[in-house]
């Protein structure tokens, strides 16, 4: 008898600020093109939505997604115990667990390729990222009455490994690594081809300052240009630009893998940037900076973390949208001012800034130039 595949996808929270609102109505858009996406894959049986937005559960309802709602309070919810509950609830067999904004462009084919591992394997876990993986499929789903669940959706891949379960991961391409975090990505998702109509729609309602995005994709046009990339920067990424642009590449990578390992929880993160900043201070950083760089991609998350701030979504967000008024901590205020200051471009947001959303902006160059990507390394076999 054949297995099945399920889609299950989270999608929830609470908006409360106007920039936490627009957010939350582009994830629901997306969620929504990524159901009808699924449901163009023979592979995949049914998708299912875990979500506590009643109006995001009726649209999905009426395209014939199964929709189980959460009224978890805030700050109780876990990951982990939800998924069990939907696993055992509909007795699913092999499952691809994502949360609603992990992939706004992945496509078809890539949803097809896991299930299609799945459905080879009759045990698996097929991951987009090794250490903190936004999209997880697996089997036998029963594997997680056997281990310590996760509270989140980035520990499970990794857990799942340590289980036993052989680990493949999915043909790297921007479309599966590209996530919708915050509002840089918004940025990067205006000037991205391949979004879904809702998606698309959803994006043009937002006000998203592009110009410092234009500026730093338009030094992968010009040879000899200088980029730098700060925050939680792969190999894979650095690779990818040295293998397809002509622009010199300065990278400050650090805490890789924090939210995976427990060290931002247990509040580990120590950051080099953040003891230079301390040391320094926000404008002579940023001066010395354009010394070296013509513009700059910056992850801010783990400066953050480093600073032990314990910021608002709000903030943060105020922070990426390069509006220091409307931040509340001093601390991020004053950066994010001296950040918007700065001699050269100074682009703002989480991880995906330099990793996902910069392939997505690189491989907008090479299309607009008719040029076939260099990838960095072909599909592994089983790790």
């Amino acid at each position: 008898m054949t297995a099945k595949v399920s889609l299950v996808i989270f999608e929830g929270g609470r908006a409360r600020r106007a920039v936490e609102q627009d957010m939350a109505r582009v994830r629901q858009a997306v969620v929504l093109d990524t159901i009808e996406k699924a449901q163009t894959v023979p592979e995949i049986s049914d998708v299912i939505l875990v979500t506590n937005i009643h109006a995001l559960a009726v649209e999905a309802r009426a395209m014939g997604c199964i929709v189980e709602t959460n009224h978890t309070a805030p700050g109780a919810f876990h990951f982990g115990e939800a998924l069990r509950a939907v696993v055992d609830r509909y007795g699913l067999e092999a499952v691809i667990t994502m949360g609603g904004a992990a992939a706004p462009l992945m496509r078809p084919e890539e949803m097809a390729w896991i299930a299609r591992q799945l459905l080879a394997e009759p045990a698996a876990v097929v991951v987009n990222n090794v250490q903190s993986p936004d999209i997880v499929g697996f089997r036998p789903a029963s594997i997680l009455h056997d281990i310590n669940l996760p509270a989140s959706d980035n520990a499970l891949g990794p857990i799942l490994r340590q289980a036993g379960l052989p680990r493949f991961l999915i043909p790297n391409s921007a479309w599966i690594n590209f996530d919708l975090d915050t509002p840089t990505d918004l940025g990067v998702l205006a000037l991205a081809y391949g979004r879904g109509p809702r998606t698309a729609a959803a994006v043009a309602g937002v006000n998203v300052d592009l110009r410092p995005l234009l500026a730093a994709q338009e030094l992968l046009r010009r040879p000899g240009s200088e980029l730098m990339l700060i925050g939680r920067v792969g190999a894979t990424i650095v690779t990818l630009l040295n293998s397809n642009f002509a622009c010199r590449v300065r990278v400050w990578s650090e805490e890789r893998g924090m939210k995976a390992l427990g060290r931002l929880e247990r509040g580990e993160v120590v950051s080099l940037v953040g003891l230079v900043i301390d040391r320094i201070g926000f404008d002579a950083f940023f001066t010395d900076l354009a010394k070296v760089a013509e513009a700059v991609l910056f992850d801010t998350r783990v400066l953050f973390a480093h600073w032990h701030v314990g910021l608002s979504d709000a903030d943060r967000f105020y922070s990426d949208l390069r509006m220091p008024d409307r931040i509340r901590d001093e601390k991020v205020q004053a950066f994010t001012r001296a950040a918007v200051e700065s001699p050269v471009p100074v682009v703002l947001g989480g991880h995906s800034l330099v990793y996902g959303g910069l392939w997505v902006l690189a491989e907008s160059v090479l299309r607009e130039q008719g040029k076939t990507t260099i990838l960095p390394y072909t599909p592994n076999p089983a790790v």
